[in-house]
């Protein structure tokens, strides 16, 4: 719904016009890798969520479930494009057997900018990654 809403670049429009935290979830096959688990009710939806911070501090979290059947991950590999040479070593692992899981990740910077109301990333940045600028 965001990106109907908002476009493929929602987060920073969402962000902007939410008082508060927004949970994305339900995220479209075509916008993740092929490692991220789809619903089986709902071909072309992931189990995947993004958390976006309010007031213009866009993006806090993203995660989801991860695929662990090799004829689901084989199967999304081709739909994406890509080549089973390119994740040999991945998909040797699946074979072995993958455990269901699930996770997400969240920069620590980007929580420390919103907590602070810092604007610039690159003001809680130790050594922020600036083109054209070298940071020492």
């Amino acid at each position: 719904e965001a990106e109907k809403k908002y476009g493929k670049g929602f987060e920073t429009p969402l962000s902007k016009e939410s008082s508060t935290p927004v949970w994305v979830v339900d995220i479209p096959l075509k916008e993740r890798e092929f490692y991220d688990r789809e619903y089986p009710e709902k071909p072309g939806i992931l189990r995947d969520m993004d958390l976006i911070w309010p007031e213009g501090f866009e993006e806090a979290s993203s995660g989801g479930e991860r695929e662990y059947e090799l004829s689901q991950i084989l199967d999304r590999i081709q739909k994406k494009g890509q080549t089973e040479e390119q994740f040999k070593w991945f998909i040797e692992l699946a074979k072995q057997g993958i455990k269901y899981t699930a996770g997400f990740g969240i920069g620590i910077e980007r929580f420390t900018r919103f907590v602070c109301g810092v604007e610039k990333i690159e003001d809680v940045t130790t050594f922020p990654k600036v083109p054209g600028r070298i940071s020492l």
